[in-house]
């Protein structure tokens, strides 16, 4: 029975369903509404199943027609993924990449992969885009950006394929003059609740960073953010390492907050892609090297603290 069923018959199905009618299928994939509904007829019989309904003016999909589109996206989207896939294996190395990267992403380890992979493809321009939370998403499904590294807000998207890249260390900080500072031992969320949390999101306000206290003021740009933090006007969760500086001369304190239990937070990173772009021999290197140079950058910044279960801080869709 699988021999009767073929990828045009898939894709027909998926047309006639998004354009709502056989003739509308017809009309954008350029055929004869006969043909379409001989093939809709075709595969049906292959299945042994009926597609749709088709007692009334429009035809609709039945409960068997619904489970048997889902197969058939999936089944496409696959099929274009591995043509995707081969044609970048073929070529040498495409004349470009453009990724966006999460503003958290350590720059050392940025710069010294960017810098190798300058010597490695010198005819490969690059553009690079260092965005704020959401905005390296938004880039990948735009097609501004054909790379993404970044925290999902959820897991599995369409289209999307996500490799985990690993776990940015975060603290929750205060200016060593701000009343939370003064406390001694966990800060319990009753005290957390009296001051203002300097939280991060979007232009849109469709992500956001972890919410932990019920007063906020919002930032779209994690430095400017570190500022107002610097000097006292709130507290908040940072990646540790654009504190750091802070932390050590003491203009910043962490705080140890009840709620976390003395666990560490972590900030999940993924590198992302369409599965109808898969990425070429140059940005399949970058990748690889963007990894390496992560994890020794983690492995280095942790050395010498205590080993304790973390929690990850997910983006949250407002």
């Amino acid at each position: 029975m699988l021999g009767r069923i073929s990828l045009d018959q898939l894709q027909i199905l998926i047309t006639v369903v998004e354009t709502g009618s056989f003739s509308a299928g017809a009309r954008k994939l350029n055929r004869a509404q006969s043909a379409v509904s001989q093939s809709v007829q075709g595969l049906e019989d292959a299945l042994g199943l009926q597609l749709f309904d088709r007692s009334k003016k429009l035809p609709r999909l039945t409960d068997a027609g619904v489970a048997i589109l889902a197969d058939a996206r999936r089944v496409v989207s696959s099929v274009e993924a591995l043509q995707a896939r081969a044609t970048s294996i073929s070529s040498e190395a495409e004349p470009e990449i453009s990724i966006a990267i999460e503003q958290v992403f350590p720059a050392e380890a940025l710069i010294a992969s960017l810098s190798e992979f300058q010597r490695r493809y010198p005819s490969v321009s690059v553009t690079l885009l260092a965005e704020g939370l959401g905005a390296p998403e938004q880039s990948l499904k735009d097609d501004i950006a054909k790379l993404a590294i970044y925290s999902p807000p959820h897991d599995g998207q369409p289209g999307i394929e996500c490799e985990f890249f690993g776990d940015v260390p975060i603290s929750v900080v205060a200016a060593a003059s701000h009343p939370l500072a003064r406390i001694e031992g966990p800060i319990s969320q009753a005290e957390l609740d009296e001051h203002v949390q300097l939280l991060l999101t979007d232009r849109t306000r469709k992500y956001r960073g972890v919410v932990i206290g019920s007063r906020h003021w919002r930032f779209i740009d994690q430095l400017n953010r570190l500022d107002f933090v610097v000097n006292g006007l709130g507290w908040c969760t940072m990646p540790t390492h654009l504190a750091r500086e802070h932390l050590d001369n003491g203009t910043l304190v962490e705080l140890d907050l009840a709620i976390h239990r003395g666990r560490m937070l972590k900030f999940p990173l993924y590198a992302a892609y369409k599965r109808d772009h898969w990425p070429g021999p140059a940005a399949r290197w970058l990748l690889t090297d963007l990894r390496e140079r992560f994890e020794e950058w983690v492995a280095r910044t942790s050395a010498g603290s205590a080993e304790t279960q973390g929690i990850q801080v997910r983006v949250s869709l407002a």
